[in-house]
């Protein structure tokens, strides 16, 4: 499987660089606050996939540490109702003790 990976990985990389190469016209970026002339289409294109790459990383790792918050709360919840359950079932056992013994004395 880990050759798989790196296989595929070679492929996309080998696919990106002829569509780069492809793409190598000069262009016009006009920014809100900055304006470039003629800058490399394959440069304009590498920086806008790289920073699309740091926001889904960003947006990812936000879902991640939430969900993770979340299933701790989850489980500490759990383990205070387990021990409730517990003392429950023991406040009966020992409900039941002493009834017996009044009974019997």
């Amino acid at each position: 499987m880990k050759l798989f990976k790196i296989f595929l990985f070679l492929v996309i990389i080998l696919v990106l660089l002829v569509f780069l190469m492809r793409n190598f016209e000069r262009v016009n970026v006009d920014l809100v606050l900055v304006k470039y002339d003629q800058v490399a289409l394959a440069v304009v294109m590498i920086f806008t996939v790289g920073l699309g790459i740091l926001i889904g990383f960003g947006v990812s790792l936000s879902t991640i540490l939430a969900t993770k918050a979340d299933n701790r709360s989850v489980r500490l919840k759990n383990r205070r109702l387990v021990e409730e359950l517990n003392n429950l079932r023991n406040v009966a056992l020992d409900d039941e003790v002493f009834d017996s013994s009044e009974e019997d004395g």
